[in-house]
């Protein structure tokens, strides 16, 4: 029975692997030789019934970026003027509404044509070997030098000369002065982009890791998630209009941008194929939080400090801003010997109730810095007894105020957090002095639903 029940839920899911797939893409020429070669055909192969099927380049330019009709779908592009060799990267998928887009990736070698000035033994054979083509044979000049046309894919560095003359023969390496670049290209899908979110899918010469980049968005929030691609979940800020990402190689110049507008109108969220969106990525989503680690603020003002607390983003500064509330455990303790008495036991135990803000200051991909304040009452209990005079028990509310700076690592739904806090919380009473603030730090999790 367990079996039949899985392969129905198989069948059920059958339509949508198959949406899912990236089309079949063809491409003549393969390979463009610059200077000669004006345009590449491409045949897209869709399943019968596809909607419309979009196209993207990191260089040069389609005649028709949509296509719609038909189980093949025939774009046009034309290389980029230039001379130097390249590799240009071609994107084709399909929009299916609510899904991510599943692309089909064509990589074309943009490859570059020159003369090689090359200085030998006058009258010898010049013959140039380039990624296993070789080119030649040129006769050098009375002087030794010659020319050789040769024709240079992207990636390529140096090449290999070899010179005969007679029965001498030289076999030596020369760089090749070509522009150093590794192109990106960086896709939002849909266009527009529904309230709920969309997708960004990063794209490179060769496989990418998310960790080699570095992104910036202006009117989102971004979730990395797994996959074959380099995927991010793409969440708009209230109040944005459009969307815009530039992505970057890290320690590199090589950068890509994509934007798009945000639509109107209101649309149901779309699922997430693998890490969740986080909830500060949507608004009004209740975040929990929950640290610990202690505090110190001299002498025997010091202690562990636990905090559990539930945060709302607000309307504000693009989605920027928290409300925060925080209710927490601090604990002191002093174990006193008295020449001549004995030993004091004195402990004083808190349960601040705090409210607070949180204000996002850097957001890259899953890092973020937040900078926090906020304040509040300080109920505490103070406890005294010794082995030279009656004990005692006193309560008394007092007020705690603080300031903190706190860094966090999404992973889906989990956030873990680190923060540094400074505090002034003072416990006074007519026999206490103590302090249940100062500098403090820790460690935690935000679950944010």
């Amino acid at each position: 029975m367990r079996a039949v029940f899985l392969i129905f839920l198989a069948v059920l899911a059958l339509p949508e692997i198959a949406a899912a797939a990236p089309p079949q893409v063809r491409a003549k020429p393969e390979r463009v030789l610059l200077g000669q070669d004006t345009a590449v055909e491409l045949r897209v192969q869709v399943p019968e019934g596809a909607g419309p099927v979009r196209a993207a380049a990191s260089t040069g330019s389609f005649a028709q970026e949509v296509v719609e009709g038909g189980e093949e779908r025939a774009f046009r592009w034309a290389p980029p003027d230039i001379k130097y060799p390249l590799m240009a990267i071609l994107v084709f998928w399909e929009e299916v509404p609510g899904s991510p887009p599943e692309l089909a990736v064509v990589r074309i070698p943009l490859v570059g044509r020159t003369m090689l000035p090359i200085t030998t033994d006058p009258g010898a054979e010049v013959v140039i070997e380039i990624s296993e083509a070789r080119f030649g044979p040129v006769k050098a000049d009375r002087r030794g030098r010659a020319k050789v046309p040769v024709e240079v894919p992207p990636g390529v560095k140096d090449a290999r000369v070899l010179a005969t003359r007679g029965e001498l023969k030289t076999d030596r390496v020369v760089p090749l002065e070509v522009p150093v670049h590794r192109p990106l290209l960086a896709v939002l899908s849909p266009d527009p982009l529904p309230r709920a979110g969309g997708w960004l899918v990063v794209v490179g010469e060769e496989r990418l890791k998310a960790s080699e980049l570095e992104l910036s968005a202006d009117g989102a929030r971004l979730e990395v998630q797994q996959g074959a691609l380099v995927r991010y979940r793409v969440s708009p800020q209230a109040d944005a209009k459009s969307v815009s990402v530039e992505v970057r190689r890290r320690k590199a110049k090589d950068t890509a941008r994509a934007q798009a507008p945000v639509s109107s109108q209101d649309q149901a969220p779309p699922p997430i194929s693998s890490a969740p969106a986080p909830a500060s990525a949507v608004q009004g989503a209740l975040a929990l939080h929950l640290l610990a680690g202690g505090f110190f603020a001299g002498g025997a003002n010091q202690g562990p400090a636990v905090a559990l607390g539930a945060s709302f983003p607000l309307p504000l500064w693009s989605g920027r801003l928290a409300a925060e509330v925080e209710v927490g455990l601090r604990r002191a303790a002093l174990d006193a010997r008295i020449d001549g008495y004995g030993v004091l036991h004195s402990r004083v135990l808190a349960g601040p109730v705090l409210a607070s803000a949180r204000l996002t200051l850097l957001e890259r991909s899953a890092f973020a810095i937040y900078g926090r304040v906020g304040a509040g009452i300080l109920p505490f209990q103070h406890e005294v007894s010794s082995d030279f005079q009656p004990g005692f028990d006193e309560r008394k509310l007092g007020g705690m105020a603080f300031l903190a700076a706190q860094g966090a690592w999404r992973l889906g739904r989990l956030s873990l957090l680190m923060e540094l806090r400074g505090e002034y919380g003072p416990a006074r009473t007519a026999r206490l002095d103590a302090q249940l603030g100062g500098a403090g730090a820790s460690l935690g999790l935000r679950y944010e639903p």
